[in-house]
């Protein structure tokens, strides 16, 4: 099969590679649509690092059903259409994949767990849900970030009335921004990003107000004082990296935001040291809350729970996942994929969306062949 080969910071390009093998309790899907996401972005600029290169890159992912294991029969059927959500990283960009599912049924298999040495226990599962044909592929990808952004919000939820702090306009921003408005019922969420045209998608996104740091640095600093430090009850930091520079950053900046024992919730996530104000968290009794990873924490098996609430979301249009896609490309044009990693993010742009020959109600292009052999490395996090 083709796949994207990530073989050092900066270095992608479309290989051939052994086709995957389905086990018994696997299923093996037929790539539909990827889009590429913050993570992807991190290992390609050196910003995270798998155990081992090569890597396939991507995860945001549907696909068409095409061997399904013994054990999911009655589960699955060849020709469903999958989403996943799994602490991998990996395997997205390629004909197929295959995954070990989790759906939110009582009859769910029992998850097991393996320790990853990035801190945190793993599922060899991925929470999943069967996308049904009419919601569009380039849609169905954003399932998994939503996915995300629900584990970190149900965790910690900001209250009906609350004003909130998005920090970051990005694709996840976006969709966090939605649903604290149309879900949790916020009072009001200013929006804080570097990009003004992601500020104005923010705007358009439902966001009470919107403020660049780069240029209005003073006006925050006089919401700040004029609400002596008690401007918003809450922060959703949907940031992933920050390099450090001279003067008062980002963060800062929104915990000075906050009241006096108020929520800052981080989100995004980067393999990187970042600079946080242990003075504002002591002075202010500010509460830093995250939602973890490690599956004795939060069960895969409840993440099935909450990707089936972002599958609905999205469906029932509480939240515009077409909000986020901003450009769509074919899986073949390689070009246009090492582009879309070299620029994502630039003016504006949001997420990519990739999409295969293998259209919903079309088969196979060919059966399966052959076996992995190792050769692209699954590290950590892998549901390999």
């Amino acid at each position: 099969m083709r796949a994207y080969l990530l073989s050092a910071p900066g270095r992608l390009s479309l290989e051939t590679v052994p086709d995957p093998r389905c086990g018994p309790d696997e299923v093996t899907l037929r790539t539909e649509a990827v889009s590429i996401c913050s993570t992807d972005i991190s290992y390609f600029r050196g910003h995270l690092f798998p155990d081992a290169w090569p890597v396939v890159p991507a995860h945001e992912y549907v696909g068409r059903a095409v061997q399904v294991g013994a054990d999911l029969r009655g589960v699955l059927r060849e020709g469903d259409r999958v989403c996943y959500w799994g602490q991998t990283d990996f395997g997205g960009l390629a004909d197929y994949r295959t995954i070990r599912p989790l759906f939110a049924r009582p009859t769910a298999a029992r998850e097991t767990t393996w320790y990853t040495q990035r801190h945190f226990h793993d599922a060899h599962q991925a929470a999943a849900v069967v996308v049904p044909p009419e919601l569009p592929g380039h849609l169905a990808t954003l399932i998994e970030p939503l996915t995300s952004v629900l584990r970190s919000l149900l965790l910690n939820a900001p209250r009906p009335g609350d004003d909130c702090v998005l920090l970051g306009s990005g694709p996840s921003g976006i969709l966090a921004l939605q649903v604290m408005l149309r879900y949790f019922g916020v009072r009001s969420v200013t929006a804080l990003d570097l990009d003004d045209a992601r500020l104005n998608r923010a705007t358009a996104a439902g966001a009470t107000s919107v403020l660049n740091p780069g240029r209005q640095t003073p006006q925050i600093e006089a919401l700040i004082a004029d609400h002596r430090d008690q401007y918003a009850d809450y922060v959703f930091d949907a940031l992933p990296h920050l390099d450090a520079h001279d003067g008062p950053d980002s963060r800062e900046l929104a915990m000075g935001l906050l009241r006096p024992g108020g929520d800052y919730v981080v989100y995004g996530a980067t393999g990187l040291p970042q600079s946080i104000s242990t003075w504002m968290i002591l002075a202010k009794g500010l509460r830093l809350r995250g939602t973890p990873f490690d599956v004795r924490a939060f069960p895969m098996g409840r993440s099935a729970h909450v990707a089936r609430i972002a599958l609905s979301l999205i469906t029932r249009g509480v939240v515009d996942a077409d909000a986020v896609v901003t450009s769509r490309l074919a899986f073949d044009d390689e070009d246009g994929v090492r582009n879309a990693f070299e620029h994502y993010g630039t003016d504006g742009g949001m997420k990519p969306s990739i999409t295969t020959g293998a259209l919903p109600g079309s088969p196979a292009e060919r059966p399966l062949s052959g076996e992995t052999d190792g050769t692209v490395r699954q590290p950590s996090g892998s549901l390999r």
